[in-house]
């Protein structure tokens, strides 16, 4: 039987980008050589996403540390005169303070579970935007915490640790493929991948477009357990 949700935060929960984070790629674009803020995104994301699934176990860094390094290479490549850890710092405000995306209220309330942030953040930030965002969620478990990021089993395994409980026991839900719906299935784990832009669905994956109809998704689940 379900007992608690698994939820990621940032992408899920809160949105991935704010004022914030919109006025560090207009930055860039502005100082730099690539005027295309869409590539300076890509640019980014692909140097901070290779580094956090490099960065686990004893070679652990912290998600501030993996984007000031990934702000310098770029804007060394894009010949930027801008300061990376101002840039960084800029950003982190948004991570300190997101707000919460459309339904997340709703869902937290209406899901009658504990709900459990798993999230590849430092909890620092994560622990200011709970406060920021006034939810009251379950427990917070995050890849600083964990020592390893999503989709790397470990954090899964301390978050059922945390809260006691079994795969079969929760429910995974969050926006990305590989962290939020195809990692934990490894683990035994039912999950519900957001996917809000209608991407093709792998076989086997159950997808939601909102997390209206996750929550939905779960009301059908816990029925079928009661039939």
């Amino acid at each position: 039987m379900i007992q608690a949700i698994f939820c990621d935060f940032y992408g899920t929960l809160v949105p991935e980008y704010g004022p914030a984070s919109y006025e560090v790629i207009r930055r860039v674009c502005e100082s730099g050589s690539e005027k295309n803020p869409k590539a300076v995104v890509a640019a980014w994301w692909k140097r901070y996403g290779g580094k956090q699934q490099a960065a686990w176990g004893d070679a652990f860094r912290t998600q501030y540390e993996l984007a000031l390094e990934s702000y310098r290479e770029l804007l060394e490549e894009y010949h930027s005169s801008e300061d990376p850890k101002a840039l960084c710092d800029k950003m982190a405000e948004h991570w300190a303070a997101p707000g919460l995306c459309e339904g997340s209220a709703e869902f937290m309330t209406g899901c009658g579970l504990p709900v459990w942030l798993v999230t590849n953040s430092d909890t620092g930030y994560v622990e200011q935007a709970v406060r920021q965002c006034g939810i009251s969620p379950a427990g917070v478990v995050t890849s600083e915490m964990a020592r390893c990021p999503k989709p790397h089993p470990g954090i899964y395994q301390l978050a059922l640790q945390l809260a006691g409980l079994a795969p079969d026991q929760v429910v995974h839900i969050g926006d990305s493929l590989q962290g939020d719906a195809l990692g934990p299935a490894k683990l035994g784990i039912r999950t519900i991948w957001l996917n809000p832009e209608g991407r093709p669905v792998p076989e086997g994956v159950t997808a939601a477009a909102s997390l209206a109809d996750a929550l939905e998704i779960l009301r059908g689940w816990q029925q079928a357990e009661k039939e």
